[in-house]
């Protein structure tokens, strides 16, 4: 005869007091992931208000700092549909927009401009950048948003050349927008100002000096890494504004990166990975399935290739791929190799490839019978985070 270790009476009663422990169970909710934490509002009022609490939001951000890509979005609201990871059929029929939110609310299409670790800027799509139109910083987990006006210049007309997202929740709860403009009034000018915007603080602050813009570098897409925005060149050079020390530098194009023909180029990926690297491929439209990862050296001595890759044997192993039609979402560590090698992410239609770059395997995930891609080359990854906006 089996006998239980407590009666049903006493289990009840051993139940209720853990609940009624209040601290013990904030220390059992702040290891719980952000989705299922939503879910768990629904448990009761009491449940509903701690995990509701920004307090708590805070601390599970801190708590939670390297949450895995739990999805790949389009860069705008338009015709919506996104990649889950794990990859998912059932979701990408749900055709869940978190832009929707927003859209919803301001009767018009939104464009993605910047995404950092779980929080999306966005902006309407029509508008031009010399207008002082809202732009949105939103949580896709929460779908909770929050609007910000660009203060004007009060001296002369500005171009917004870029704004930009700086959100590491290993540091901080609280996030900051960097937003570029020009002083001139025109987008080829010399000089450009920053302004800075802290979710702590609620306000914008502008920079005391400007800065000088640097020749072919892309200031319209940068990229946030080990606590400053970075923008690529024509040839692979660099510049960066370190957000705590704002300051700006500039990296020159190691030789190898001038050898390869710019205006070939059908599209560059440049992203920061797991472990805090920086990572550059560029896409020729010559030879689409060979290409190298080269990464930033931690000094910002330069770039160094990572990883010559070769894609033939891709579509080899898969006869169904259309040559060439594929693109690049994102570089991960491989958990499940003791070396912590790269695997390399690609969307081609109907499916998601996964490519160990070092020991050259393969693995897809079929995605649905759609016989297109999902995103394209404009694509924006999404953490799931509890942060507030």
């Amino acid at each position: 005869m089996v006998q239980r270790l407590y009666p049903k009476r006493c289990r009840s009663s051993l139940a209720e007091t853990v609940a009624n422990l209040e601290e013990l169970l904030t220390e059992i909710l702040l290891r719980v992931p952000a989705k299922p934490l939503l879910r768990f509002k629904c448990v009761s009022k009491h449940w509903l208000s701690l995990i509701s609490d920004p307090k708590f939001r805070h601390r599970h951000t801190l708590q939670n700092p390297n949450s895995p890509i739990s999805a790949v979005f389009p860069d705008r609201s338009t015709d919506f549909s996104f990649i889950p990871f794990p990859p998912d059929h059932n979701h990408i029929s749900a055709r869940w927009n978190p832009l929707e939110v927003i859209a919803n609310q301001y009767g018009d299409d939104i464009y993605i401009m910047h995404s950092c670790n779980g929080l999306i800027l966005c902006r309407p799509l029509g508008a031009p950048s010399t207008l002082r139109s809202p732009y949105f910083v939103l949580n896709p987990t929460t779908n909770q948003f929050s609007t910000l006006a660009i203060p004007p210049c009060q001296q002369v007309e500005t171009h917004i050349l870029g704004c930009f997202l700086a959100f590491d929740p290993s540091k901080s709860p609280h996030y900051k927008v960097i937003c570029l403009e020009t002083i001139d009034g025109f987008e080829l000018c010399r000089r450009y100002q920053i302004q800075i915007y802290s979710s702590e603080t609620r306000s914008w602050r502008h920079l005391n000096s400007s800065i000088y813009r640097k020749d072919r570098i892309g200031y319209e897409r940068g990229v946030y890494c080990n606590g400053a925005i970075h923008w690529v060149g024509l040839y692979s050079e660099m510049s960066y504004f370190h957000i705590d020390e704002e300051r700006v530098e500039f990296v020159e194009t190691t030789l190898h990166c001038y050898q390869k023909k710019w205006h070939e180029r059908e599209y560059r990926y440049l992203r920061e990975s797991s472990g805090g690297h920086l990572h550059l491929i560029d896409i020729y439209t010559s030879c689409p399935t060979n290409f190298e990862v080269l990464e930033m050296g931690r000094d910002y001595s330069g770039w160094f290739v990572k990883y010559h890759v070769d894609l033939y044997p891709l579509c080899t192993a898969f006869p169904n791929l259309p040559y060439g039609e594929f693109v690049v979402l994102f570089l991960d560590r491989d958990e499940n190799e003791e070396d912590g090698s790269l695997s390399l992410l690609l969307h081609s239609p109907g499916n998601v490839i996964s490519c160990n770059l070092k020991s050259k395997t393969f693995k897809s995930f079929e995605l649905t019978t759609d016989e297109r891609l999902l995103v394209d080359h404009r694509n924006f990854m999404c953490k799931e985070t509890l942060a507030c906006v």
